[in-house]
């Protein structure tokens, strides 16, 4: 892949991204750019003036315009001319322009940084938005890098851009004053400048490629990371951290070497400018003095300009290949943002009524399949209200489907549902989830308290409903026998708590709010009898005053069952 083949279209966006999240910014950023500008071409035009006021050249055609200019204009603003006041105003100029330079430096830097709180809070809201089986089916790993590393990337993308237009714009402020004193010298210094930027355009391609390579890195690196991580406790049991251990190594050695490659590819570029700019620079005074026949005040300034316009060409380049280098990042963000936006909720968020089942949940020949994987087939079944309803079946049979048809984190491909009489569909969607909870084999706390735990499916219940939430899940005694209570940390993902704990902790989660729905999903397959028994007790006084699923194969948890649904043959035992 090169750049150059249509790669075009994401900097094209991502400089309309930036105006979108600091047009204002940008705008002034621009401004300043000219300003700056502006005040180094006076700075550079009161050199001769000021060699002439001092009497180090002698007035010639050339420099006398200038010296015109100059005089006249402190006569009108009545300002006597001397050295003091020549040497005055100069010094305003000058710090005028670094005032600029550094209120802009500290511009660009907020633009910057707002470019990437812009991408992060746009891409993670389009995240979470989602649909679940779109988000189920990517790695963490990737989002996560996108989320951090890539999005950072991007925003180094808006300070190179911010960068190149200020070289570009000081660069054509020496350029105006070359060519009122020269143009054929200056018109040289061009010619000049752009056979050195033709000489780098293949390098522009491999700045692009590392660029993409080093991304690559990146991301098997966080692969290799989080998956380590999250399976530590199998890595460790299997004496298998030297596999994870090697993998890493090898990327994190891949990614030096990029990074180096890029550090080289950018010291090139500046060893050959640095030296292209003595070789011109040497011949344009040889050809000034012997063929143009510059005068001195002239030579002076000419030699100056050019001494700082031609690292400005140097400056110009290596923020370009820069910019190469950085364009995938943003790549991967847009990619990211584009499937998100394809594979997004529709629901209603605005307002929700929280919904109240009352007589069934009816599934009218629903349909599902993961691709080419037919999972449900037409099926068609009642689940009525403030009953016990158990799925049963083989694993791979479609229990968890099931389940997730019923809270809306799928959507079947063919048939509807209904709760009471209507349709589950996005208008109902958003009011129906937070009406429901639902508890999973695996649940997960946060590296939080137990109250903030709670807090998740309801952040205004008061203290006696968190208590009461605690007693419907037969957890309360187990929270008051902590000695910190309610205010004790549960380590990450529940770790500090034992696997039982951590169940009945999440059921009282799931009774925050008080759900019209009850979903469990093998909640009690790896709990030993004690935690089992306290789980079955909780049910017990749920029994009758909410709709309850319970997907298991525990006996004692379907001799609770009112209804049996058994998903080998997607029939209900009444």
């Amino acid at each position: 892949m090169s750049f150059e083949k249509g790669d075009f279209k994401y900097l094209n966006r991502f400089v309309k991204d930036l105006f979108k999240s600091s047009g204002r910014k940008v705008a002034i950023s621009f401004f300043l750019q000219l300003l700056t500008g502006f005040t180094q071409s006076i700075g550079l035009i009161m050199l001769i003036p000021l060699l002439g006021f001092v009497q180090i050249i002698e007035p010639t055609s050339q420099n006398a315009k200038f010296m015109d200019l100059f005089l006249n204009f402190f006569q009108k603003i009545g300002i006597p001319v001397n050295l003091f006041t020549i040497l005055l105003f100069y010094v305003l100029i000058v710090s005028l322009n670094s005032l600029m330079g550094n209120y802009q430096s500290v511009n660009n830097a907020r633009i910057q940084q707002h470019m990437i709180k812009s991408l992060k809070d746009h891409l993670y809201k389009l995240i979470g938005y989602s649909e679940w089986l779109f988000i189920s089916q990517l790695r963490l790993s990737e989002i996560t890098q996108v989320l951090t590393q890539e999005i950072q990337r991007a925003g180094q993308l808006a300070f190179r851009l911010l960068q190149l237009t200020g070289v570009i714009v000081s660069m054509a402020a020496y350029l105006s004053v070359a060519f009122m004193l020269s143009i054929q010298m200056a018109g040289l210094a061009v010619a000049g400048g752009i056979l050195l930027w033709l000489l780098f355009r293949r390098k522009n391609k491999y700045a692009y490629q590392l660029g993409k390579s080093s991304q690559y890195s990146m991301k098997r690196i966080y692969q290799v990371v989080l998956e380590h991580l999250t399976g530590m406790k199998v890595a460790k049991s299997f004496a298998d951290e030297d596999r994870y251990i090697e993998e890493f190594v090898y990327h994190t050695n891949a990614f030096e070497k990029q990074k180096i490659q890029m550090v080289k590819l950018n010291a090139n570029t500046a060893f050959v400018y640095s030296l292209g700019t003595v070789v011109m620079l040497s011949a344009f005074v040889f050809i000034s003095v012997h063929w143009v026949g510059l005068h001195a005040a002239s030579l002076l300034v000419m030699i100056y300009i050019f001494s700082r316009l031609l690292p400005q060409v140097s400056s110009i380049q290596v923020n370009y290949q820069q910019i190469l280098q950085l364009l995938p990042a943003f790549q991967s963000v847009q990619n990211l943002e584009q499937q998100c936006t394809e594979n997004r909720e529709t629901m209603n968020r605005d307002h929700f009524t929280l919904v109240k089942l009352s007589e069934r949940i009816v599934f009218e020949n629903v349909s599902f399949s993961y691709g080419k994987k037919n999972v449900l087939d037409q099926v068609s079944l009642i689940i009525p209200a403030r009953k016990v309803t158990v799925i049963t079946g083989k694993s791979g049979a479609g229990k968890s489907t099931l389940a997730d048809l019923v809270t809306g984190l799928l959507k079947p491909v063919a048939g509807s549902i209904y709760i009471d009489d209507h349709h589950l569909d996005d208008h109902l969607m958003y009011s129906w989830r937070k009406s429901i909870g639902y508890v999973t084999q695996e649940s997960f706390l946060f590296h939080d308290t137990i109250r903030n735990n709670l807090h998740l499916t309801n952040a205004q219940a008061t203290e006696s409903q968190i208590w009461e939430a605690l007693e419907a899940a037969s957890a309360g005694e187990m929270v008051q026998n902590f000695a910190k209570k309610l205010d004790t940390v549960v380590g990450d993902r529940g770790l500090k708590l034992s696997g039982g704990e951590r169940q009945r902790l999440a059921l009282a989660r799931a009774m925050m709010r008080k759900p019209t729905l009850l979903i469990l999903d093998e909640a009690t397959n790896a709990l030993d009898p004690y935690n089992e028994g306290k789980i079955i007790e909780a049910l017990k006084k749920l029994k009758g005053k909410t709709t309850i699923i319970m997907i298991t194969h525990k006996p004692e948890l379907l001799k609770m069952a009112d209804q049996v649904i058994d998903v080998d043959g997607t029939e209900a035992i009444n």
